[in-house]
C-alpha cells in the first residue's frame, strides 16, 4: 500500500519533467541566443560550431537585426578555419546584401584575403592572384583613407609581383622555343607589374637577351644599362654585366638558357 502511495505522488513529478524536457528540446533559440553562441565558439576557435550556429539563425531569422553580424561572422568562421573559397563568397555575399555597412572596407580588405590566400605558386595558373588583384584594386578605389585600403596596397604589390614571376615563367619558355616576339611581350608585362625589385631586374634581364636575339642589340643594351644601374642588389646582377660588356664589345656571347 505504501509503494502504491509513493508511486502515485512521484508519477505527476515524472511526467512534469518528461513535459519539461520534451518543451525544452523544442523551444526555438531567438535570434540573440543563436548570435551569442555563434560569437561564443569562434571566439573559443570553435569554428564548426559557430558556423552552425550563425548559419542556423540566417536561416530562421533571415531579417533580423542580428542576420548582418551573424553573416559577418558566419564568414570570419571560414576563414579562420581556412576555408578561402566559402569564405570569399560569404564576404561577397555581405557586400552585396550590405553595400552601406560600416564595416565594407574591411570586408572589401578580407575578400582580397581570401583570394591572396588562395595564389598558386608562379608556374600554376593565376586566376585567384587576379582575382585578389581587382579585390584590392576595388577597396583602394573606393575607400582610399581606410587602414584596410594601406594594408591592401601593400599586398596587391605582392600579388602583381606574382604575376610578373608568373610572365617570366611563360617568356623564358617562348625564349627556349625561340618565339622570341611572344617572349617579349611576356618580358615587357612582367617589368610593367613588377616596377622595382629583384622580379623587375630579371624581367629586365631577360627582356634584353630577347632582344639580342631579334637583332636589336641598341633595345638590349639599354636593358642591361638600366638593370646595373638602378638595380645593383639584384643576385645575378654579375650576368647583367658581362651581357653588357660583351655588347660593347661586340662579342657574340653563348647562348645559355637557366631556369
Amino acid at each position: 500500500m505504501k509503494k502504491l502511495i509513493v508511486l502515485l505522488l512521484i508519477l505527476p513529478f515524472i511526467s512534469g519533467c518528461l513535459f519539461w524536457g520534451k518543451k525544452k528540446e523544442n523551444a526555438t533559440e531567438s535570434p540573440e541566443e543563436l548570435y551569442k553562441s555563434g560569437e561564443q565558439a569562434l571566439f573559443s576557435r570553435k569554428f564548426g560550431t559557430a558556423k552552425e550556429r550563425f548559419k542556423k539563425l540566417l536561416e530562421s531569422s533571415p531579417e533580423s537585426e542580428f542576420s548582418r553580424t551573424a553573416r559577418l561572422g558566419l564568414a570570419e568562421a571560414y576563414y579562420r578555419d581556412g576555408d578561402y573559397e566559402e569564405a570569399a563568397q560569404a564576404y561577397q555575399d555581405y557586400l552585396e546584401l550590405h553595400p552601406l555597412s560600416p564595416n565594407s572596407d574591411y570586408v572589401q580588405y578580407k575578400l582580397g584575403m581570401c583570394y591572396y590566400k588562395l595564389m598558386l605558386p608562379p608556374d600554376r595558373d593565376q586566376s585567384y592572384t587576379e582575382k585578389a588583384i581587382k579585390a584590392f584594386q576595388k577597396l583602394i578605389r573606393i575607400y582610399p583613407t581606410s587602414p584596410w585600403a594601406l594594408r591592401g596596397s601593400q599586398i596587391l604589390k605582392e600579388c602583381r609581383e606574382r604575376l610578373a614571376q608568373h610572365d617570366i615563367y611563360v617568356g623564358k619558355f617562348y625564349y627556349k622555343v625561340k618565339e622570341y616576339k611572344a617572349a617579349k611581350l611576356r618580358f615587357l608585362s612582367a617589368y610593367n607589374r613588377a616596377k622595382n625589385g629583384e622580379v623587375a631586374a630579371e624581367a629586365l634581364y631577360w627582356l634584353g637577351k630577347t632582344y639580342e636575339e631579334l637583332g636589336e642589340k641598341g633595345k638590349a643594351m639599354e636593358c642591361y644599362q638600366k638593370v646595373v644601374k638602378e638595380y645593383g642588389m639584384w643576385g645575378d646582377i654579375d650576368k647583367a654585366e658581362d651581357a653588357l660588356d660583351a655588347l660593347k664589345k661586340g662579342k657574340k656571347r653563348k647562348r645559355f638558357i637557366f631556369f
